[in-house]
């Protein structure tokens, strides 16, 4: 048997939150079709909403937030 990691939760650090319930869940899917990324919020503001992109898709998306992390990051 091999151990493998199939998904990570992000959770936040409040006091008194429960982190299976208050996280973002990153995992690899395979709908039969290849490998995705599907990134899935389970807190009360997303409420289980997730989106799921091609591994080039979230390449992009990657290289437009560095691009642009600065300018859309205020205060």
């Amino acid at each position: 048997m091999k151990e493998t990691i199939t998904q990570v939760s992000l959770t936040n650090n409040e006091a008194g939150t429960n982190p299976v319930y208050n996280c973002i869940k990153v995992a690899p899917q395979d709908d039969a079709g290849g490998s995705f990324l599907k990134i899935t919020g389970e807190d009360e503001q997303n409420e289980g909403a997730s989106i799921s992109l091609d591994w080039e898709e979230w390449d992009a998306v990657v290289k437009v937030v560095a691009k642009y992390r600065e300018e859309w990051e205020w205060k």
